[in-house]
Formats: structure tokens, sequence, C-alpha cells
């Protein structure tokens, strides 16, 4: 027994160590103004002191412009978590200013991309491994926690320095403390994913009055209202600090006009609700395909669920608000990007919970093949690709730039082939297909032994 014990905590160490290289190969050092926005504070710290980005404020157009300075538009958390790591690295010499007293470049990205993109995008996967290893599914928990993230737009964003994984990490820590009833930890969690990605405001405000409605009492409101309260404490504080009240964020500060006025919000349509459920153009299904298998097997047996138990959860109706929420932006589409990243915060939830039912149900092995190599056309070809550089305009970005620039060879070789051994990007990229494949099968292979002990 306690052989096959330590023999299971080596796999899950294997395990971990495997999606974080995958999730890594693929690693973002494009200057798009998102990451850009992101690093450029880190980089003005280190070299003035300050959080000032006047100095860089050009090759970005997400920035905020308050009181004759520019300031970084984005939520704070993820650029400061980066700092002490930037800090160390640069302590050790690994970091080595240009001739002009610059410490700009690719460190920073990749540093971003590693903490807040790849990190959490692993720990989600692990996360939902090893809750469903304890329901021991017919496809194995190896390829039921692997197979769905990868082949979803998840995998776009990991080894990037967005803040849609790292916020939409915390969140589901949030969310399965508060299933759990744990309401000062779920509070706290939730409050972190806050000051990461400031839309997923909206489903934290809507969690507290599910906890109202649920329990029936009002100390568990206030024990997740007290663990939100430090977050919420620092975002007042950075507000104050930057924009010189501690209710405007600097987001309101934008050079779109259409943020100045209202945050940008406006009524949802038909387009933007259609557009971010079904459209090839930001469709969640087609973005994340293991949602058509959960949907098609909730409606199935539809008779055997529990479904008062699921209006009154934590995800039906604020999943729903949160949706309209982003239905009702101006820039619902979320920019250029490849899947609805605006819709992050929920798609975590989504995922977990439909991985988690699909353990659950007996269904034939070939419909979720079939969703998976449909997952894998569309996402794979993507990262190796444009990655999330799929312009506003572009309403079928798969058929309009991913599939013309993949079967012409024209890949992207920000790899860790092509960065560290300068490899061409269709070698680089058949390596990773051969590693991915192989390590996925041993892997599973492994697992089933362990558990045939």
């Amino acid at each position: 027994m306690g052989s096959k014990f330590s023999e299971m905590r080596l796999f899950i160490l294997v395990f971990f160590l495997f999606n974080l290289f995958i999730s890594s190969y693929y690693i973002d050092v494009w200057q798009n103004s998102n990451s850009t926005s992101r690093a450029l504070p880190i980089i003005a710290w280190f070299e003035e002191g300050t959080f000032k980005i006047d100095k860089y404020q050009e090759i970005t157009v997400d920035k905020a412009y308050v009181n004759g300075h520019y300031y970084t538009d984005k939520a704070p958390l993820p650029t400061y978590v980066v700092i002490p790591f930037f800090g160390v690295i640069k302590s050790l010499g690994i970091i080595q200013t240009d001739a002009d007293g610059s410490l700009f470049g690719k460190h920073v990205y990749v540093i971003g991309g590693l903490l807040v993109g790849s990190l959490p995008f692993v720990v989600f996967i692990l996360i939902i491994f090893l809750e469903i290893k304890k329901l021991n599914p017919p496809l194995g928990p190896v390829l039921l926690s692997m197979l769905p993230l990868y082949f979803s737009f998840f995998y776009i964003f990991s080894g990037t320095f967005f803040a849609h994984l790292f916020a939409g990490i915390l969140l589901l820590g949030g969310y399965i403390f508060l299933i759990k009833e744990k309401f000062l930890l779920a509070g706290f969690l939730s409050g972190l994913a806050f000051i990461s990605e400031y839309n997923l405001a909206v489903i934290i405000f809507l969690w507290g009055i599910m906890i109202l409605i649920r329990t029936r009492k009002f100390k568990p409101f206030v024990r997740f209202s007290i663990g939100v309260l430090p977050a919420l404490q620092f975002m007042l504080y950075y507000n104050y600090l930057f924009s010189s009240s501690p209710f405007e964020f600097l987001y309101k500060h934008h050079n779109f006009t259409e943020i100045n006025k209202n945050y940008g919000f406006l009524l949802p349509g038909f387009e933007s609700i259609w557009g971010l459920a079904l459209s090839f153009y930001r469709g969640i299904f087609w973005y994340v395909p293991v949602l058509f298998l959960v949907a098609g097997l909730a409606i199935v047996n539809w008779k055997h669920l529990n479904w008062k138990k699921a209006i009154v959860s934590y995800i039906f109706i604020p999943g729903l608000i949160y949706y309209v929420f982003i239905a009702s932006y101006f820039a619902w589409w979320g920019g250029w990007t490849y899947g609805p990243r605006l819709l992050f915060g929920l798609a975590f939830l989504l995922i977990y919970e439909g991985i988690v039912f699909l353990s659950k149900q007996n269904f034939h092995p070939a419909f979720f093949w079939l969703f998976m190599v449909l997952g894998l056309i569309w996402i794979f070809p993507a990262k190796a690709t444009i990655v999330y550089s799929a312009p506003t305009g572009v309403y079928n970005p798969f058929i309009k730039l991913v599939l013309p620039a993949f079967l012409s060879g024209n890949l992207n070789n920000n790899n860790l082939a092509g960065i560290l051994f300068g490899g061409h990007a269709v070698v680089s990229f058949t390596v990773f297909m051969i590693v991915f494949i192989l390590g996925t099968i041993l892997l599973n292979i492994w697992y089933k032994r362990i558990i045939a002990k």
C-alpha cells in the first residue's frame, strides 16, 4: 500500500511537470498591447522606481492617462505578482540592461507568461484530475482532465502574460471553497480574482446574494464579505493613489471614448448573445468543445437531474447574469482574441463542473473523442500560428486566418525549440505534437498500472 501511495505521489509530480512543460512550450513574447500594458509598470518600477509608464507609453494602446501621466489600465494583481520574481531574476544577473539603461525585453513576457499563464493552466488541470480521480471515470482522469483543457481556448492563453487564467483559477478556488462552505477563504480568493480581472466583481457580488438565499443565514454572508474585504480595501487605495478617487478605476481613463462615458456598457443585443454562445466568431461552445458534450448529456438525462438544486447553485443564476453583463459590453467580443476571453471566469466554472458531471455519466467514448478531435482541429493550429491575434473584424478566424496560415506552413516560432535552438517552426510543432501525444499516452498507461496494483 505504501509503495502504491509513493508511486502515485511521484506520478502526480511527473503529471504536473509534464503539463507545465507542454503548457509553456509555446511562450508568448509578442509585444501585444494587453500583455505589454501589464509588463511596462514592472519595467518602470525597476528602472525609475515608479509605476508611470510615460517612457514606453507609445508602444501600447491599452493605457490610462491621468493627471498628465500614463499608467496601465489593467487590474493590478497579475503585474504585482510578477514584480518580485522579475526582481530576483534581475538580481541574479540573468536580465541585463541595454546601453540606454532599458530593462524592457523578452524576459518580462516570459516570466509573466509562466506565472500568470502556464502555471494557473496546469493548476486547473491538476485540480480537475484530483477531483475526478476519486470518481474513477471510465475514460480515466488523465485524459478527462487534460484533453478538454488543451483542446479549448484556455490553452491559447497558456504561456501568455494575460490575466484571464490567473484570475480564473482564483475564482475557481473561491467557488470550490464556497461549495465546501468555507466562506472566509471563498471570499478571500474571490477578492483576489476581482483585483486580477475587474468584471468578475459581478459573479462575486451575486455569490454574496446566493449565500443568503442558500443558507438563509447572515453569518456566512458576513464571513464571505470579510474575506473579500482586503482586496476591496486594496482596490480603493490603488484607485485613490493613481486616479485621486477611491471609486474611479484607471480603466475609466482608457483612451476609448466609450469607456470614458459609462465604462462601455450598453443594452445587449442578439448579435452579442448569439456571438458569445454559438457563433464561429466568439462562441464559447466552439472554443470549449467539451461543453457540447456536457450540454448534450444534460439534455438527454434532464429527467434524472436535480434542476431545482442546479437553479439555486452558485453557477446557474450568477452565470446567466454574468453572461448578459458581458454581452452588454460595447466590446463584448474582447478585442483581438481567439475565443470569448471576457467569459473566461464563467468558463472556468463551467468546465470544472462539466468535467465532474461527465465523470459521473455513462456514455459512449466515441462522443468524447468526437469533440476532442474538434477541439484539436480548432485549437492546436491556432496555437501554432496566430495564437490570440485575430482582429476584431474577422468573423471566422479559423477559416480566414488559422487554416490558411497552418496549411501554408506559416507557423509561430515563439516556442521553446525555436527560442533555445533556433529550430524551424514546422519542425518545432512536429516535436511538440509527438511529445504531447506520447506523453499523454504514457501518463495514461502509467496511471492505470498504479490503480491496478
